[in-house]
């Protein structure tokens, strides 16, 4: 986990390296010496060239970092400070309001949903309407042109025009409809807020013709009442995700954090604007660590130089220290946040999130304000560059009203002052009129009914709808098979069960739908597009999660399963079988399917290649030829050993063999993600192979052959069926790390069921191969890449 260099050179001798890993548990070891090499390989395919150059900025905006803090800490030692005693009691209690979950805007969202907005939603899935994404709160306004675009009938009366999201209408403002025409200069407003979830940080609104009025924002108007304080509880936050922690078993929660923590200290900036001179109490600083060592953590919290506090926690636990903090402490401006392990050089820890709530004054930050008034109190906001200054109360979004106000000239700008109706505390929103925000994207709904009980089908096709024409010759095959076959758009199942928005969990809802009401429930599925663990795009890679994978917490990191989506009971078993085309583009899709198609209308293959690795830690070949006991007497079995010959030898002998086209290749060994130990084949050998639509079925008993999330590299699996002159019709092998004992057992049973089972497709049989085994990891983590309707070319059965 933790490494460094030590090197050691001469005048006569190159340049050699010792590098020293140190584990999460405190073990060290030692490996080299080792002479690099210069490479001139290219980059992996998933690594595209651009990213070079994203790295530069990266890696500047880190240097103008550095620069930024250098500054901040000249300015903070020319300020006068006093001293003070950190103070951590009582924080919940004392500073309830001051509390940063209870500000935060996050989802409409106000738990599960209920089945009359279920059904709500699906209905609106099945209708003509205009999606508008958000992913920032703020007031979104968009005008008559842009709503046809995106698919709007322009002859609309817009007085029956409806907003949902979650499957509620929410209140919105049409400008213009009192004529009953929707006009080039009218335009519609509503409120908005993004999606924090795992997945996305974007939500979608609904926009549709309702058969009545749809509910419209009010006008409040009041005036006089007792003036409000001078400020309000205001919280900030830096939360940088720029580290994915698949080591870290949390569950559901995200594995992206910010930068290390260790003995050398790390600068964060937190950015206050307007902060009360005077206000009625301190501020609240809250800093969250993510453990990364198995060993204690203390880590000293420093705010603008002076300490704030520790943050104390055990192992790879999450660590929250609240600390109440004296509000003169803080500069207005940039503000510095100081790290520092406190344990030793064991002591690493993770930035989750460092929040800070002050007392702001109500004054605009570039001409837009979130603040907090009680009700029936006259608040005057300042800092206004514009007298056309908008507020709206948003503390129900259900029930969203825009208040009026009194609008001046103060100094070189301008203020309004209102007062805020009702009881209670209340959240409103200032603006002046050209704040307004345009959703990410806006696009046209296409109607889908894939809820129906009416639908049948015996292979659901779910892709990327960038990728459905280069489907359609695989589904006509299919179809010319006697299957029945339901090609879906992934956005389509988003619509339907989860309103929209991206979330692996809408895949397996509506799977589990399909099975209880369809009235011929899918026993195959197929996701087709590429997947990836950064979800969200935090490392810039861009947007590569396609049909997303589900990642789960294994023994030893988090990985993807796709059988997850059909384990309805959560026993590691599908319940439907499942297979994947990891694809990124229309072009590869077209070149697997062809592929697929090719294999179909070839010959029978009768070879099969039995691979092991050196017996190191575990039995390799005896559990290759227990393999081979399952194998028909009409198979020809070639056995290929690393134990027995040299690496260059198997390896050899390995790429020839797969070039004349075998039946099947199976290995068992040690390997990563892009190789079988001993170099013995590569991810990049894929694309030299010239086997034609002559294409195995390639088993890997290993690690992380399968690991095809990874943005980093291209996995086994993937180039083996990606490529273009050959390779492989289909792979499984494994997202994870498992014991290779499990691993040999799972291993006996698909070759017994594949050869000994009838006629059973790939799918079927990787599905019941999994209840041979126990073990949970290996079950959720071996996935099939390939159609898994794919039946065997062995000649020794014929085709139903």
């Amino acid at each position: 986990m933790v490494g460094f260099f030590i090197t050691q050179s001469s005048s006569l001798s190159p340049l050699r390296y010792w590098l020293e890993d140190i584990d999460l548990n405190g073990k060290s070891t030692w490996h080299g010496p080792v002479i690099p090499v210069v490479s001139h390989e290219p980059l992996p395919k998933k690594v595209k060239p651009e990213l070079l150059s994203e790295l530069g900025m990266r890696m500047s905006k880190r240097y103008e970092h550095y620069w930024r803090v250098q500054e901040l800490k000249e300015r903070i030692k020319q300020r006068p400070m006093k001293r003070f005693r950190p103070s951590t009691h009582s924080v919940e209690q004392a500073f309830k309001a001051l509390n940063p979950e209870n500000l935060r805007v996050k989802s409409i969202k106000s738990g599960q949903p209920s089945e009359l907005n279920r059904i709500m939603q699906q209905f609106l899935a099945s209708q003509p309407a205009v999606k508008l994404s958000v992913n920032k709160e703020g007031w979104y306004r968009v005008s008559q042109p842009e709503l046809v675009a995106a698919g709007l009938n322009p002859g609309v009366n817009p007085r029956y025009l409806q907003l949902f999201v979650d499957g509620r209408e929410q209140p919105i403002r049409v400008m213009g409809e009192k004529d009953g025409r929707f006009d080039l200069q009218d335009t519609i407003e509503f409120y908005g807020v993004g999606l924090d979830t795992p997945s996305t940080d974007t939500q979608v609104y609904w926009l549709m013709v309702g058969p009545k009025y749809g509910e419209r924002i009010q006008v409040s108007k009041g005036r006089g009442g007792q003036a409000a304080t001078s400020s309000f509880p205001y919280t900030v936050e830096n939360r940088e995700r720029i580290i994915y922690f698949a080591a870290l078993k949390n569950g559901d929660e995200d594995n992206f954090f910010g930068p290390i923590v260790t003995t050398n200290p790390v600068d964060q900036i937190l950015n206050v604007r307007h902060p009360d001179t005077a206000p009625p109490a301190d501020a609240l600083l809250e800093v969250a660590l993510q453990g990364v060592t198995n060993e204690p953590n203390r880590v000293k919290v420093l705010l603008n130089d002076i300490e704030s506090g520790d943050v104390a926690f055990e192992g790879q636990s999450r660590g929250v220290e609240k600390s109440a903090v004296p509000q003169s402490l803080l500069l207005d401006g940039e503000n510095l946040v100081t790290l520092i392990a406190q344990n030793g050089v064991m002591d690493v820890s993770l930035v989750d999130c460092i929040r800070l709530t002050y007392w702001h004054t109500y004054t605009a930050d570039d001409d837009a304000l979130r603040f907090t008034a009680s009700g029936r109190k006259q608040v005057l906001i300042e800092g206004f560059s514009s007298p056309l200054i908008r507020v709206v109360d948003i503390t129900n979004p259900q029930e969203i009203q825009e208040a009026t106000g009194t609008v001046n000239p103060q100094g070189s700008g301008f203020a309004i002052t209102l007062k805020v109706l009702g009881s209670g505390n209340h959240t409103l929103y200032a603006f002046v009129e050209d704040k307004a925000k345009k959703p990410v994207k806006m696009k046209a709904n296409q109607p889908s009914t894939w809820y129906h009980g009416s639908n049948r089908a015996d292979f659901a096709i779910i892709s990327h709808s960038d990728f459905l024409e280069s489907l359609r010759p695989l589904k006509d095959l299919r179809e010319s098979q006697g299957w029945s076959v339901a090609l879906i758009d992934v956005e389509d199942i988003y619509d339907g069960f989860s309103y929209g928005n991206k979330n692996p969990q809408a895949i397996k809802d509506f799977l589990r739908y399909a099975k209880a009401k369809w009235n011929k429930p899918p026993r195959y599925v197929l996701l087709v597009g590429d997947a990836t663990f950064d979800l969200r795009n935090y490392l810039g890679f861009g947007d590569l999660d396609l049909v997303p994978t589900r990642l789960v917490g294994t023994k030893y990191l988090e990985t993807a399963s796709d059988d997850w989506f059909s384990d309805f009971d959560g026993d590691g078993v599908p319940e439907m079988a499942v297979g994947r085309l990891p694809v990124q583009t229309a072009e590869e899709t077209t070149t697997v399917v062809s592929k697929i198609i090719g294999y179909e209308h070839s010959g029978p293959m009768m070879e099969a290649l039995l691979v092991a690795d050196k017996n190191d830690g575990f039995a390799f070949e005896a559990a290759s030829e227990e393999v081979g006991y399952f194998l028909p007497a009409n198979i020809t079995v070639t056995d290929i050993f690393r134990g027995q010959t040299n690496n260059g030898t198997a390896r050899e002998q390995l790429l020839s063999r797969l070039n004349g086209g075998p039946l099947l290749v199976n290995y068992i060994g040690h390997g990563s993600v892009e190789i079988w130990r001993g170099n013995l084949i590569t991810s990049d050998d894929a694309n030299s192979l010239i086997n034609g639509s002559r294409l195995p079925l390639v088993v890997a008993m290993t690690c992380l052959n399968g690991m095809f999330h990874d943005l980093y590299t291209e996995s086994l699996a993937e180039a083996l069926l990606k490529a273009e002159q050959g390779g492989a019709v289909a792979v499984w092998a494994s997202s994870g790390l498992t014991e290779p004992d499990g691993q040999a057992v799972l291993n006996k049973e698909l070759i017994q069921l594949l050869f000994n089972g009838g006629s059973i497709t790939l799918g079927e049989a990787a599905m019941k191969a999994k209840e041979a085994v126990s073990d949970r990891d290996i079950r959720r983590t071996w996935i099939l890449f390939g159609d898994p309707t794919i039946r065997l070319k062995s000649g020794l059965r014929t085709e139903d």
